[in-house]
């Protein structure tokens, strides 16, 4: 009679990955310990908003999350983080915080491409890049560029408000790069 045994192999059982609700809590927060730290503020943004996501050519997942401008309105910095997490599961991200100015800026990190629109009340941005304008909603001062219009080409992004009025355009504008614009 032949008695079978199995045995795992030894080391500690892999604790479970985050997920990205956890991950991007765990950011903000992170943020907020890093302004409470180095800025003497007394408070910081901890409270956020999902403003977009989009799926990469290689399937990754995005997302832009952002300080949540009602729960932060009394502070001056507010914060940003993307977060990534590949086909396979794995996660990764980045972001940073800030002051607002008048300036609307889009970045290109990772070929991801997001901007601000600074202290413009936008409610949504129109992006072009040559064809029709394509309608991104803002979201805490923020929007996420389309995946189909990220590309080194510049952009032309005009900034509407609440009552669907323009607000102000900005033309040729290539990432990673601001302008201040003029109504």
């Amino acid at each position: 009679m032949a008695l079978l045994a199995s045995a795992g192999c030894g080391g500690e059982p892999e604790e479970p990955k985050p997920d990205r609700q956890t991950r991007v809590d765990q950011a903000f927060q992170r943020y907020a310990d890093g302004l409470q730290d180095s800025a003497g503020v007394s408070a910081a943004p901890t409270q956020h908003l999902l403003a977009g996501s989009d799926q990469l050519a290689n399937r990754t997942r995005v997302s832009l999350w952002v300080t949540d401008p009602e729960a932060s309105a009394h502070l001056s910095s507010r914060c940003y983080y993307l977060d990534l997490e590949d086909p396979s599961g794995v996660a990764s991200g980045f972001g940073g915080c800030g002051g607002t100015d008048d300036q609307v800026t889009v970045h290109l990190d990772s070929g991801i491409a997001y901007g601000t629109v600074g202290t413009w009340p936008a409610r949504l941005v129109r992006i072009g890049r040559g064809g029709p304008p394509t309608e991104v909603p803002v979201t805490g001062g923020w929007f996420l560029v389309p995946q189909s219009l990220t590309g080194g080409a510049s952009y032309s992004i005009e900034l509407v408000g609440a009552d669907g009025e323009t607000l102000c355009t900005v033309r040729d504008l290539t990432p990673p790069g601001s302008v201040t614009p003029v109504t």
